[in-house]
C-alpha cells in the first residue's frame, strides 16, 4: 500500500486529513473534515473514482467546554482519519482472491454453463494478475466462445502460451495440454479446424491420456496417425498395434 497525505490548518486548528492510497493498484482518496463548531461533526468519506464508498460521522460537542478543545478535537480527527485507512485497507484485504480462487470459481461456472459469468471473473482476475498466463489463456478461450471475437481469442491464448513458457521455463511442458484445449476449442470456433487438431494433437503429447482433448477430437472425427507410419493405415500390422493401444487406453 502506498501513500501520501495533507493536513490543511485553519487558524491553529486542524480542518481536513487528506490521504491518497493504492489498494492492490487499485487509487482511493480518503478525506477527514472538521465540519465547525456549530454541527460538531468529524466526517471520514473514502472515494474511488470521485465516489463515496465509505463515509464515518463522529460528534465532538462533548469536547468543546474542555481546556485546550482545540487539540483533543485535532487529535480525534487524526485518529478517526487514520484507523478509517486501517481498517478500509484490512477490509479490502480478507476480500482479496487468489490465483487458485478465480480458477475454481471459472471452473464451477463452466460446469454449471455460465460462460459470461466466468468470462466477468477472469476479468477481475487479470485486473489483479494481468501478466498470469493461466488466466489469459482460459480469458482467451472465453473471448473465442462467448463473444464470438475468435480473432482475438487465438491471439490471447497463442500468447498466454509464449508467456507460459517464459515465466515457467523449466516444467512448462506439465500445463501444456489445458492451454492447447483452449487455443484448440478457440481456433473451432474462428472455423480452423486444421488448426484446432494440430493444439489438441500437441496438448496430447505432454498428455495422452486427456480425457477433455479426446473427447474434442473425437467430435472432430479425428484419427490418431497410424502406429507406424511408413505402413498403410488399414495393414494390419497398424490395425493390431491400434487395437492393442486402444485396449490399454481404457
Amino acid at each position: 500500500m502506498a501513500n501520501c497525505s495533507r493536513i490543511k490548518v485553519i487558524s491553529g486548528v486542524s480542518r481536513e486529513f487528506s490521504t491518497n492510497i493504492s489498494v492492490d493498484n487499485v487509487n482511493y482518496h480518503i478525506q477527514t473534515e472538521n465540519m465547525g463548531s456549530k454541527s460538531a461533526r468529524i466526517i471520514t468519506n473514502i472515494y474511488h473514482e470521485g465516489e463515496i464508498i465509505v463515509s464515518k460521522k463522529s460528534d465532538y460537542s462533548h469536547l468543546l467546554k474542555l481546556k485546550g478543545s482545540d487539540e483533543k478535537i485535532a487529535a480525534l480527527m487524526e485518529n478517526q482519519h487514520k484507523s478509517a485507512i486501517n481498517n478500509f485497507v484490512a477490509e479490502q484485504t480478507r476480500k482479496q482472491k487468489f490465483k487458485a480462487d478465480y480458477f475454481a470459481e471459472v471452473q464451477q461456472l463452466l460446469r454449471r454453463g455460465n460462460g459470461k459469468q466466468a468470462l466477468e471473473t477472469l476479468r477481475e482476475g487479470l485486473t489483479r494478475f494481468p501478466e498470469d498466463p493461466f488466466l489469459l489463456s482460459y480469458y482467451g478461450c472465453l473471448i473465442a466462445i462467448v463473444e464470438d471475437n475468435p480473432k482475438e481469442g487465438i491471439r490471447i491464448c497463442e500468447g498466454a502460451i509464449k508467456r507460459l513458457e517464459v515465466s515457467i521455463p523449466f516444467g512448462s511442458e506439465f500445463f501444456y495440454p489445458a492451454f492447447y484445449l483452449n487455443l484448440g476449442r478457440a481456433y473451432l470456433k474462428g472455423n480452423r479446424k486444421t488448426n484446432a487438431i494440430k493444439a489438441f494433437q500437441q496438448g496430447l503429447k505432454n498428455d495422452p491420456d486427456n480425457t477433455d482433448i479426446r473427447w474434442e477430437l473425437r467430435k472432430l472425427g479425428s484419427r490418431r496417425k497410424p502406429p507406424l507410419p511408413f505402413l498403410r493405415r488399414n495393414h494390419p500390422i497398424n490395425k493390431y498395434i491400434g487395437m492393442l493401444l486402444g485396449k490399454t487406453s481404457k
